[in-house]
């Protein structure tokens, strides 16, 4: 039998596609073009870059036309001026396997490194529409990458840089730009299946990543659809109206999303150029959402008490609910009152986050972590088993508030080996926690350390750690030393050796499996959210919280 022979039909197969696979070039010479732009022509056949086709409506109208595994490929330092009202991107022909393509590629007069090729909208319409019209039909396949949309109208009424809606599947929008329209990537609904068998009424697994989204009116991203991503992108300035703006908002349903590594900056700036609202919300009903390793962060001084960093909580009047969440290894710094919060959640997992607050107490008291955030609605679904664990928390010299609060409803709640640092005098509470014993699994193995405010809660109205042990029979392990954090004051709260009080003395059951930078953790855990290697140090944290 000749070696390999089983993958020989495959391969063949593979090349088959590769050869018959066909590219549409596309390009002209916009406002912002790089000098020496040459432009196509409607007139050409678009089949090379020697007779590339023209406009924006031109490369349009030819993706209607490819077949599954084709694209549409704009030239690098290209630019397109769009003033047509057409805006829908649909093909039926495309899959999953062999996905049609739009992206760009590089003409002879520049280089792989010149401009992504910028497509600016001049009317109110949206840069990309994948949205067939009427009953939805099934799509699925679409990748756009490497390119850049605008507009230029600046107003709410702009419409959306990426649309998503009637049931579209498996999209990838990676290496883009999308600024200044009124949502950047809108993960919308779907109307009324057509006799289309495969329509089910859902766009899921919208992938978004290695992208810019900023300067949009109203949000980064809005919705929430099954399976979708949105990961190693940065999201700057995103939001203009207070309270109800975001960077990122999901909303709707959804199960199984993915919200990791992204960077969140300026969310919603009021008039004084200051934070006004959360930078990542969730509200509706949502399931195995994971939100992890994201910086979300503001400069000193310039966020309002609204300027929270992430919530997952209620904020319809319609019922709401949140089950099997967690938040994990995020990096927040000086974000508003609140850096994570959540309520109405159940199985939600708080772990190996890093928290820096350096807000004056003058203009707002600040919580780390706060579970429930708000008040729910009685249709909503109740808080119950709650974990917040291995959580590194530093507040600074002028700040006040509380560290974390796990309280109100709910049982089987979990509180273990947390770090507080307060440096201020201000009056403060390391925690606030319900008096109903009951409520809790395990509270211990926690080390809050108030050096300039010896008198200082442990427990909110319980005024020592000494006080609360006895009131509670909680916290036997836990202590009010110097957790030891390398250098708090530029937010490394990393154990500076193995001499810190954090090192192998976290709960040994209930500690987070592996700490903040994935590694496992051994049979006596760490407090907080690293765990001790001799000889290691790792570097989390040069750029997450500069702004750019």
């Amino acid at each position: 039998m000749i070696p390999g022979w089983r993958t020989l039909p495959l391969m063949l197969c593979l090349l088959a596609m590769d050869l018959q696979a066909s590219d549409r070039y596309i390009c002209d010479c916009g406002a912002d073009s790089l000098a020496g732009c040459v432009a196509g022509s409607d007139g050409n056949s678009g089949t090379s870059p020697s007779s590339a086709l023209q406009s924006y409506e031109s490369a349009r109208l030819a993706f209607t036309e490819l077949e599954a595994g084709d694209s549409i490929r704009f030239c690098r330092g290209g630019s397109w001026d769009v003033a047509t009202t057409g805006d829908r991107w649909v093909n039926v022909a495309c899959r999953i396997d062999a996905p049609c393509t739009v992206g760009a590629y590089t003409p002879a007069w520049a280089n792989d490194g010149s401009p992504l090729p910028r497509i600016q909208r001049q009317t109110n319409d949206n840069g990309f529409a994948l949205q067939d019209g009427g009953n939805a039909e099934h799509e699925e396949g679409y990748v756009f990458e490497d390119i850049r949309i605008s507009s230029d109208l600046g107003s709410a009424t702009t419409r959306n840089g990426f649309l998503l809606q009637n049931d579209i599947d498996d999209v990838v929008i990676q290496r883009v730009v999308i600024e200044g329209f009124r949502i950047g990537v809108y993960a919308a609904g779907s109307n009324t299946c057509s006799a289309d068998p495969l329509c089910d009424g859902l766009n899921e697994r919208i992938v978004l990543r290695e992208s810019r989204v900023e300067g949009n009116h109203s949000f980064g991203w809005l919705g929430g659809s099954n399976g979708s991503q949105i990961l190693d992108s940065t999201f700057t300035n995103n939001g203009s109206l207070a309270v109800y703006d975001h960077n990122i908002y999901i909303s709707g349903a959804s199960d199984g999303m993915r919200i990791v590594g992204n960077s969140l900056y300026q969310a919603t700036l009021n008039a004084a150029g200051n934070c006004d609202a959360v930078s990542l919300v969730v509200h509706g009903e949502h399931s195995d959402l994971l939100i992890e390793g994201n910086d979300v962060f503001e400069e000193v001084g310039k966020s309002e008490p609204g300027c929270w960093g992430i919530a997952v909580d209620p904020g319809y009047s319609e019922p709401e609910a949140f089950t099997d969440i967690t938040i994990r290894g995020n990096r927040l710094q000086n974000v508003g009152r609140i850096a994570i919060g959540v309520a109405s959640c159940q199985r939600c997992v708080i772990e190996n986050n890093l928290i820096v607050q350096e807000n004056a107490g003058t203009g707002f008291d600040s919580i780390g972590i706060a579970a429930p955030d708000r008040n729910r609605a009685a249709n909503d679904l109740p808080m119950d088993e709650v974990t917040v664990r291995n959580n590194s928390i530093y507040f600074g010299p002028a700040t006040v508030g509380i560290g974390i609060r796990l309280y109100e409803e709910g049982d089987d709640h979990l509180l273990v080996s947390n770090a507080i640092h307060l440096a201020g005098t201000g009056n403060f509470a390391c925690f606030d926690v319900d008096s109903v014993p009951s409520r809790y699994l395990a509270m211990d193995h926690n080390l809050c350390f108030t050096p300039q405010n010896p008198g200082a809660d442990w427990a909110h109205n319980v005024a020592s750690l000494a006080g609360w042990q006895i009131a509670s029979g909680f916290d036997t392990h836990s202590g009010t030393g110097d957790p030891g954090f390398t250098d708090p004051m530029n937010a490394d709260l990393q154990p500076a050796s193995m001499l810190s009080l954090t090192v192998d003395a976290g709960d040994p059951i209930h500690s987070s499996a592996t700490d903040t930078t994935g590694t496992t953790r051994d049979a006596m855990p760490d407090i907080g959210a690293w765990e001790w290697r001799p000889g290691v140090s790792v570097a989390l944290f040069a750029d997450g919280f500069e702004a750019p």
